[in-house]
């Protein structure tokens, strides 16, 4: 029988990662959309089934619509550092509309739910310590869960992830800025370079969610897991020397030529012990980075 699956955070570059992971192993995915979601521009558009919703709407309809054996929940609005007037918008994203999307769950008879926390929640190594209001409300998000998993028997698996990179990625994330100053030539201003960063190969985050899935399928009643999904470390200063030697082109950032930014995460959470059972991280950097040696 063919699986069913419905995604939040498509457009966004791991959920459209792993909607196209799916698809290829022969699921059938839902979507659920804002009406202002770029999905056009998704190769797999077509093959996918979208369900355009408004924000603080009742998801109930959709759930019903769908019917999906598993849901994996990514959409969220990331902001490191926020403003007076994105606060309404961050607990819009981040803690009415998954609490939402548990309450049509459990409305519709839907049980199987893969979460997406973030390791910002593991600020200095504490078990909950947010690095900012983001990760607060990843939090607070997980905690309303929490309530949804006792009382309705929901079945839920949160996966914090650490930094991701992968080809086809549009984010200004840390790799591909050093990337481009490699390609470039550009002497680019950065921290001292101290703090340690944690990063994961897409498909190998993908395979993490797939491995959550097929666990809460095995799971003989229903379970309130929380894991880790973290790949290789490296210091900044490390990472820009992996970057330049990968890639055929040294790079001289300037470090210290700017300071470290508020809260910096200087050393990610231990994973050790947290990592999801079953999984491993299987991609190496370097040869990820030699893809633009030349």
């Amino acid at each position: 029988m063919t699986r069913r699956a419905l995604i939040t955070g498509i457009t966004g570059f791991i959920g459209g990662a792993l909607a196209a992971r799916l698809l290829t192993d022969g699921w059938k995915v839902d979507a659920i959309v804002r009406p202002q979601s770029d999905i056009d521009s998704l190769a797999f558009g077509p093959d996918t089934t979208f369900h355009v919703v408004e924000d603080g709407q009742d998801l109930t309809a959709t759930l019903g619509a769908a019917r999906p054996d598993v849901v994996f929940h990514l959409a969220s609005l990331y902001l490191a550092e926020h403003r007076h007037d994105q606060i309404a918008a961050l607990v819009q994203s981040n803690i009415l509309f998954p609490t939402l999307l548990a309450e049509a769950m459990v409305a519709t008879g839907v049980r199987r739910l893969v979460n997406t926390g973030t390791a910002w929640q593991n600020f200095r190594g504490a078990n909950y310590l947010p690095v900012n209001l983001y990760a607060a409300t990843k939090q607070a998000a997980e905690d309303m869960l929490l309530y949804y998993a006792d009382a309705c028997d929901l079945s839920v698996i949160t996966l914090r992830l650490f930094d991701t990179y992968g080809h086809g990625d549009k984010r200004r994330k840390l790799i591909q800025i050093l990337i481009d100053a490699a390609q470039s030539g550009e002497n680019i201003a950065m921290s001292p370079g101290e703090q340690l960063v944690d990063l994961t190969h897409v498909d190998d985050v993908v395979q993490g969610f797939m491995t959550a899935a097929e666990r809460l399928f095995n799971a003989p009643q229903s379970v309130s897991e929380l894991y880790l999904l973290s790949g290789e470390r490296f210091s900044v200063k490390e990472l820009a020397k992996v970057v330049g030697d990968a890639t055929g082109n040294p790079l001289t950032p300037n470090f210290g030529g700017r300071p470290y930014r508020s809260r910096e995460v200087m050393k990610p959470i231990d994973a050790g012990g947290r990592l999801l059972p079953d999984w491993q991280p299987r991609h190496i950097l370097s040869e990820y980075l030699a893809s633009y040696r030349g």
